[in-house]
Parts: C-alpha cells; sequence; structure tokens
C-alpha cells in the first residue's frame, strides 16, 4: 500500500525533531495549528501523532498537549516498522459505512436462520462479563460478522474482517487501549441490542441508523483521545 498522508506528516515532524528543530521535553504546537501547517484535517495530525507516540518519540498528555521525548535508539526509524495501514478514522469511517448498509439489508431481506444468528451472536455478547476484556472483544467482532453475513455479500465479510484486523495495530492499541472501561463495555451491550432489536422488527433504516449511531460513538472516543 502507498504512504499514508498521515504517515507523511509524522516522517515531517520526525524530522524536525530529530533535526532539533522541536527539542526534547517541548510541547508541540496545537492540532489546529498543525492541521494549518500541513494543510491537512485535525484527524489525520491526531493519527500522525499517534504513530510518534506509539514509536516512542512524543508523549501525549491528557489535555495537556503532545511533548517530544529524547530521542532513543529504540525510537530510531520508526516509520518503517510501522505499515502502510489505515488510520483508525479511516477504519471507522468504512465501518460506518459498510456495517450501516449491512443492517438495512439483514433488516430489509434478510432471511429467517440469519437474523436468528444475529440475536444469539448478541446475546452470547451479552453473556460475556464485561471485565473480562479478550472475550468480550471476541464476542463482539461475531456479533458485527453476524450481520455482515447475514447481508449474504461476501464482500462486507471480506471487508469486515480486514478492517477488524486493523484494530491489532500499534496506533488502535495506543488509543483505544486507553479508553477501554467497564462502562464502555456496558454502552457497547446497549448500542448491540438497539441493533438487533431494529433488525428483528424488520425496520431497515432504525437498524442503519442505530449502527452509524453506534460508529459514531466510537469515533467521538477516537477524537477525544
Amino acid at each position: 500500500m502507498s504512504q499514508k498522508v498521515y504517515q507523511r506528516i509524522a516522517g515531517e515532524l520526525e524530522q524536525m525533531i530529530r533535526s532539533g528543530e522541536l527539542k526534547p521535553m517541548s510541547r508541540l504546537p496545537a492540532e489546529r495549528d498543525l492541521a494549518a501547517q500541513f494543510e491537512v484535517s485535525r484527524t489525520t495530525i491526531r493519527e500522525a501523532l499517534m504513530v510518534l507516540e506509539a514509536g516512542e518519540i512524543i508523549r501525549i498528555k491528557d489535555r495537556s498537549g503532545a511533548y517530544v521525548l529524547p530521542v532513543t535508539r529504540k525510537s530510531a526509524g520508526i516509520l518503517h516498522s510501522i505499515e502502510a495501514t489505515p488510520g483508525p478514522h479511516e477504519v471507522l469511517q468504512m465501518r460506518r459505512l459498510i456495517e450501516g448498509e449491512a443492517c438495512f439489508l439483514v433488516a430489509l431481506n434478510g432471511s429467517r436462520r440469519a437474523i436468528d444468528a444475529i440475536v444469539d451472536a448478541n446475546m452470547a455478547n451479552a453473556e460475556v462479563p464485561p471485565d473480562d476484556t479478550p472475550e468480550f472483544h471476541d464476542a463482539t467482532k461475531q456479533f458485527h460478522l453476524s450481520i455482515a453475513q447475514g447481508s449474504e455479500n461476501s464482500l462486507f465479510v471480506e471487508l469486515l474482517e480486514y478492517l477488524w484486523e486493523q484494530k491489532s495495530g500499534p496506533l488502535w492499541e495506543n488509543w483505544y487501549g486507553s479508553t477501554r472501561s467497564r462502562q464502555n463495555r456496558i454502552a457497547v451491550l446497549a448500542n448491540n441490542q438497539e441493533v438487533t432489536d431494529a433488525i428483528v422488527a424488520r425496520r431497515p433504516q432504525a437498524a442503519r441508523t442505530a449502527m452509524q449511531r453506534h460508529i459514531d460513538w466510537m469515533i467521538s472516543r477516537f477524537l477525544s483521545y
């Protein structure tokens, strides 16, 4: 895959740090200023900063900003260790499109068997203790895949599998891991139930909206990092 915009910006910021233009322990300019400087969105800047944080080149402090760390051997060439994969915001935007449409199609034309599988997956997810993060993650994935499978569009399934795999990357772990909580997992279950209820009731638009609302909530977690 070609280099992503956020990776290019991360590389330029890395060079500014290594050249001494940005000194160790100094605070980086605010996101909005960096966005204006590089002529990109703030979400792209955020993903670039996540690359640098994953490489221990900067540290992001809540409500304070991003600070330059002393360059070490470990942080050298971080961009070479992170493949040109989609950033978290890109992944969530694509999931919003795919999963919203999958919900619409299942509610509109899904077989009884497909809907039963979604109900079962939702129940299985709800039975996992919210404190069991790995099992909860797997059960949630199966719920979302059951909807993609119920749409009877094989590309939806393949794309969702690919998008879900991105959650194991370092950029996801940095922000997503820091926003994981029992409260958020309980909110996920409520969102899943809303989606399931709309599908069972054969309300296509309501099902699409419920899923898009869930993804929007995920995006808001990303933007608040």
